[in-house]
């Protein structure tokens, strides 16, 4: 071996041993319980109202729990049940604000008595995330909020369900304000914002509806999460990052919040399985909208957190401790906000306006976001799933798996379906790109010849090689174009399989009951036969059974393709099954599984069209 090729093999060595290493002591886990909620919440003498006048020992003046005393009202307000097939919660009577969503049909994590996924968080928690609408006016003091974030607004009825709407009023100054909250029987509810000015003097008054949610302290580089939307044909959907929203942005500094005209624009917030949605009803059921619509984003201060706790009992403090949201690891950064804004207007004594913003709260399945962008003429919403590059691809594909798995009830199996489509669809090509490598595999051994014969003479070597190339009637480079076309349908799969809510959760067979989870056995435990846990070691080390079998079935591929001619590469490629067992234990098993049966469907194919130009050999011979 030469010394380019012993430095080539110890560069790919230290590479694993610094992925591992990357693995074992950077790789970032769920961030623990806050030290200030911990000491609010697990006292052993609960915080109550007796410390609202401050405590220098625990660093909270009367000033700092007086400026939070808005947002505890809010936590402690009456509230009024949220109830579908779909979803359960929650809408304070405090401003109205929906802060408490549960979606019935998805569950935090695969254990039997996990909590529902939290979509909606309760105000005050370091997760908070919450949609509400309120009134805002323009007077002698500014522009500001029409009534007071903590107002105790009255309610028609005891629920909200979708034979029951419910409808919040408020009476300040002659002004008749009410929220008229409506639920279909899915992830849409509907509120409509309603002013009547009845006292003898003209208001401007505007309506704001918007989502606020904390900062994950999680991101994603496969799928996308963060604030987005789509307003207009120009700029297509728009999506940025959390960091990206330093200052405020709308259509007054950026084109691309324009909505453009006769289209119905939409703004979100998108977590790689939930998304929160604010879509405003087309203008022509609107009325009031002469001083125009807006979308708007902006970064906000959070509040003071151990403020809050400290004027919490210990009742709701044990409840706001129980929320769980079902992502990987919960937020706890700066508050990020989105808004449908409708700018106010003069509304002269007597007159009225009702304008109108749906909210889609729910999981990111395609059937559930096709639906609603159909029937409601929401343009891409089906865009808030991240397709990636080839979407032309990527969406066809989760079409498919998702109809395959109405016949076949497993969306396990419905993978194995469609690879066995997808082979069959490139069968063709894929048999030219293997009968080039059968025939360049029985040539191996006179190119073995010719490079022992001709010694370091490079050039005569390349010569006599390409003499027995044509003398043969084998093209090298035959087998590369075919294999160059299945690529991007490879990658396309490869997202789908990723970002589809449609895998979480959901069972195989055997010790596989979470496709969209690590295998959840481990070669460090002998696969559950020594009795002790395995979560000190980082996942590139916790080597499942179906990582091992994707290895085997690797090597076995490789060892049916004839070995490339360079020694160097000789040696990379034989290592590579171990390489790509590691790092497939990192994968969520339902990936794994493809890999394994693609390359048990891409053994199959070789060993038949090796057997086949043997057999053609022997006939011409």
């Amino acid at each position: 071996m030469n010394h380019d090729s012993k430095n080539l093999i110890l560069a790919v060595t230290l590479s694993m041993l610094i992925l591992i290493f990357y693995q074992l002591y950077f790789v970032a886990e769920a961030p623990p319980p806050d030290s200030s909620q911990t000491a609010a919440t697990d006292g052993a003498v609960p915080l109550g109202a007796g410390n609202l006048g401050g405590d220098d020992n625990l660093g909270v003046d009367a000033e700092t729990l007086a400026d939070t005393q808005k947002i505890v009202a809010v936590i402690e307000s009456p509230r009024i049940p949220i109830r579908n097939s779909k979803i359960d919660g929650s809408i304070a009577l405090a401003g109205g604000r929906i802060d408490d969503l549960r979606l019935k049909d998805f569950r935090a994590d695969n254990t039997p008595d996990a909590p529902e996924v939290s979509l909606f968080r309760r105000t005050g928690t370091e997760n908070a995330y919450f949609a509400e609408s309120y009134f805002t006016e323009i007077s002698d003091s500014g522009y500001a909020r029409a009534i007071p974030r903590d107002a105790i607004w009255q309610a028609d009825g005891t629920a909200l369900t979708p034979e029951t709407p419910l409808t919040l009023t408020y009476n300040q100054d002659g002004v008749i304000y009410r929220l008229i909250y409506e639920i279909d029987d899915a992830y849409m509810i509907s509120i409509t914002s309603k002013v009547e000015n009845a006292s003898d003097a003209a208001r401007k008054i505007g309506a704001w509806t918007r989502i606020l949610r904390q900062k994950p302290s999680y991101s994603e580089w496969i799928s996308y999460a963060g604030p987005m939307g789509y307003f207009n044909s120009d700029s297509g959907n728009v999506f940025l990052d959390y960091d990206d929203i330093e200052t405020p942005i709308s259509c007054a500094n950026d084109s691309r919040f324009c909505t453009e005209a006769g289209i119905r624009g939409w703004t979100a917030i998108s977590d790689k399985d939930w998304l929160a949605a604010l879509i405003p009803a087309p203008a022509s059921e609107q009325s009031g909208q002469s001083a125009g619509h807006d979308f708007f984003m902006r970064p906000l201060d959070a509040p003071n957190y151990e403020a809050i706790h400290l004027q919490l009992d210990a009742a709701t403090q044990h409840e706001i401790r129980q929320i769980r949201t079902g992502n990987i690891h919960e937020g706890a950064g700066r508050p990020t906000e989105i808004a449908s804004i409708q700018n106010p207007i003069q509304l002269n004594a007597g007159a009225d306006m009702a304008w109108r913003v749906d909210i889609f709260a729910g999981p990111k399945k395609y059937i559930v976001l096709n639906d609603y962008q159909n029937d409601h003429n929401i343009p891409r919403l089906t865009n808030a799933i991240d397709w990636g590059w080839f979407e032309f691809l990527t969406k066809p594909m989760l079409i498919v798996l998702v109809w395959l798995d109405q016949y076949v009830s497993n969306f396990g199996i419905a993978i194995l379906v469609m690879t066995i489509g997808i082979k069959l669809l490139f069968f063709p090509l894929a048999n030219k790109s293997y009968r080039s490598m059968a025939k360049m595999r029985d040539l191996a051994p006179m190119i073995k010849e010719l490079r022992e014969k001709f010694g370091d003479d490079r050039q005569r070597q390349q010569q006599e090689m390409m003499a027995l190339y044509r003398q043969e009637k084998v093209n090298p480079a035959a087998g590369c174009l075919p294999i160059l076309l299945q690529i991007p349908v490879f990658f396309a799969l490869y997202k789908v399989l990723y970002v589809t809510i449609e895998m979480r959760h959901a069972p195989f067979f055997g010790w596989v009951t979470d496709l969209s989870a690590l295998d959840p056995t481990s070669i460090i435990n002998l696969f559950g036969l020594l009795p002790y846990d395995t979560g000190f070691a980082p996942d590139i080390l916790n080597i499942g059974i179906w990582p091992i079998l994707m290895g085997v079935t690797m090597y076995l591929q490789m060892s049916l393709s004839p070995p490339p001619p360079d020694p160097v590469q000789a040696q990379i490629f034989r290592y590579m099954p171990v390489m790509f067992t590691f790092l497939l234990a990192t994968f969520p098993v339902g990936l794994v599984i493809y890999w394994t049966w693609n390359n048990l469907l891409t053994i199959f194919q070789q060993i038949y069209i090796m057997r086949s130009v043997r057999r053609e050999s022997v006939h011409k011979g």
